[in-house]
């Protein structure tokens, strides 16, 4: 069976974007091997561990060199991360840190602990991974991904030696990795308009600090108890200023939920950012200047910012809230619109999921985890520069383009056998003369 002209100028790509992380993998086999792991995560294996991928590959390999390079190989993942920023086409957009959970069972997989679990919404045995990823409007790319390891793991020995935890990976938390992936993206030199992220990063007042003090934007969420200064505080001089005290009639610590319990009806407006499947996306806001009031009472000082109030429309309204350090003069529609660009990274980590199987992984060491997970990536940003280079008004899903490709390797799975088989028939008809 003979492949089209489309069948083989995707092939062709897929083997010259390949090609272009072959340094990375230093020898040739390797780069072998890397090719098939890409493809196996590509094919319709429905389990995408190291078995089902290979059973659906038209060239497998051998089954132990294949393993052996994820789990016990020298590359290095971090050598194709620095490769795939350096040539990633977007270099400009939003950038969302933020973390998935992966269900597992068991406690010898690295990292796995009882642990809060975004794919299920509560503690559950999981493995977290920190991720910072690049949204241009159209586009997300992967810029990074790390697994969590829980103080746990990290000061246990047997535990370390048991998934064979590198000695320089040390215990940090999600919001040090967050900052640590966010400094070598800038580092990489991609331009960021805003960093976002949701309430379990955007709560940290350390980590706003730290994204304020390397002179980026941010838009993040905050939970409802978080407290702020309607206005400037005043202080009255006191004969130990070592703590500051409020002056009479100053502003007083407020609560973002009391805030907004206490606006006028009129203080509301509808604003929608977006259209949806559905229609347009819409809320009501309140949107206002406050001072940060973390620690005030030890000295700290912040600088102004925005406060956003959303409350979702109709008798079950919910509320969110955000933190924003945009321009003062940025206005209300801008400001939910780049708030609300957080939406890409759950569809990111869907189409990782479900579409290439990032959490299929079922091998229990630290490398080998950081090797899929890189892979996974090459795959993932395979399909993005596929779906941008088909120049329409309409981009195409990258589960369309996912399928695309996986029918072309299909296909050559089926045409493979056919042929195998026809080779078979045939000597079965004319054997070989004997002697």
């Amino acid at each position: 069976m003979g492949l089209s002209h489309h069948a083989r100028a995707l092939l062709q790509r897929l083997a010259r974007f390949l090609d272009g992380y072959a340094p990375c993998f230093v020898r040739r086999a390797r780069v072998g091997h890397a090719r098939r792991y890409v493809k196996g995560l590509l094919s319709d294996a429905k389990h995408k561990n190291m078995q089902g991928m290979v059973s659906r590959l038209v060239e497998p390999g051998d089954y132990q060199a294949l393993q052996n390079f994820i789990t016990h190989s020298t590359w290095q993942a971090d050598m194709v991360w620095s490769r795939l920023r350096a040539i990633l086409p977007d270099r400009r957009g939003v950038f969302i840190i933020d973390d998935t959970g992966i269900l597992k069972q068991g406690s010898h997989s690295v990292g796995v602990a009882s642990q809060y679990c975004g794919a299920v919404g509560k503690i559950a045995n999981s493995q977290n991974i920190v991720t910072c990823t690049l949204h241009t409007g159209k586009y997300t790319w992967p810029l990074s991904m790390a697994l969590y390891l829980p103080e746990r793991w990290c000061s246990d020995p047997a535990r370390r030696k048991g998934a064979d935890v590198p000695d320089a990976i040390q215990h940090r938390t999600k919001h040090v990795m967050a900052i640590e992936q966010l400094d070598i993206a800038i580092a990489a030199g991609f331009a960021i308009d805003a960093v976002l992220a949701d309430a379990a990063y955007g709560d940290s007042t350390d980590l706003r600090d730290a994204i304020a003090a390397r002179g980026l934007r941010y838009s993040v969420g905050i939970g409802k108890n978080t407290t702020v200064f309607a206005s400037a505080p005043r202080f009255k001089l006191t004969k130990r200023p070592s703590r500051p005290v409020l002056a009479e009639g100053s502003a007083v610590p407020q609560t973002v939920a009391s805030i907004a319990d206490s606006a006028m009806p009129k203080d509301w407006a509808r604003i929608s950012w977006r259209h949806g499947v559905k229609g347009k996306l819409e809320a009501e806001f309140l949107i206002r200047r406050v001072i940060p009031a973390h620690r005030w009472h030890l000295g700290q000082s912040h600088d102004e910012v925005w406060l956003i109030c959303e409350r979702t429309l109709g008798a079950d309204s919910v509320r969110k809230y955000y933190l924003s350090n945009l321009p003062a003069e940025t206005k209300p529609r801008e400001l939910v619109r780049i708030t609300h660009e957080r939406w890409a990274i759950e569809m990111h980590y869907r189409d990782l999921k479900q579409e290439l199987g990032l959490d299929h992984f079922e091998g229990r060491s630290y490398p080998g985890f950081a090797r899929h997970l890189v892979l996974t990536a090459l795959a993932y940003v395979f399909l993005q520069s596929e779906r941008r280079r088909k120049r329409s008004d309409v981009v195409a899903s990258l589960n369309a383009i996912r399928r695309s490709v996986t029918e072309i390797l299909t296909a050559m799975l089926f045409a493979s056998g056919e042929r195998f088989a026809s080779l078979v028939a045939d000597f079965a008809r004319d054997p070989p003369p004997s002697g």
